[in-house]
């Protein structure tokens, strides 16, 4: 039972450091700064949350999991605000997206517009 934690463990660590690995290749790839965000936050949260399976499977110790899980929802939770803010300061520095859809520009313009009528 031993062997198949093992290689269920090892097969999650290989596939998690395959998407780490194509997150990297958009990241480079990609064209729109957008894009390369979305590339750079999405798979490796799942890579890594994949790579901490594995070795939680292969060592099988009470510190290794808890220290796996600790991994994983720092890593989920410093990606998502880490994505957030830089999204938000490219939209503001550089320019929105490229495609027809800007809520967050939309929405300044009425925020703008509520404070200019209450002046």
């Amino acid at each position: 039972m031993d062997q198949v934690w093992d290689v269920v463990g090892g097969v999650s660590m290989i596939i998690g450091a395959l998407l780490v690995l194509l997150a990297g290749i958009g990241a480079v790839r990609f064209d729109d700064t957008y894009a390369r965000m979305h590339a750079a936050a999405k798979a490796p949260a799942l890579g890594i949350l994949l790579m901490a399976v594995g070795v939680a499977m292969t060592l099988r110790t009470t510190p290794a999991v808890i220290e796996a899980l600790l991994i994983v929802a720092l890593q989920l939770i410093a990606g998502t605000v880490g994505t957030h803010i830089m999204g938000r300061s490219v939209y503001y520095v550089i320019r929105p997206p490229l495609d027809a859809t800007d809520e967050l520009g939309r929405d300044l313009e009425a925020e703008r517009a509520a404070e200019a009528d209450s002046d």
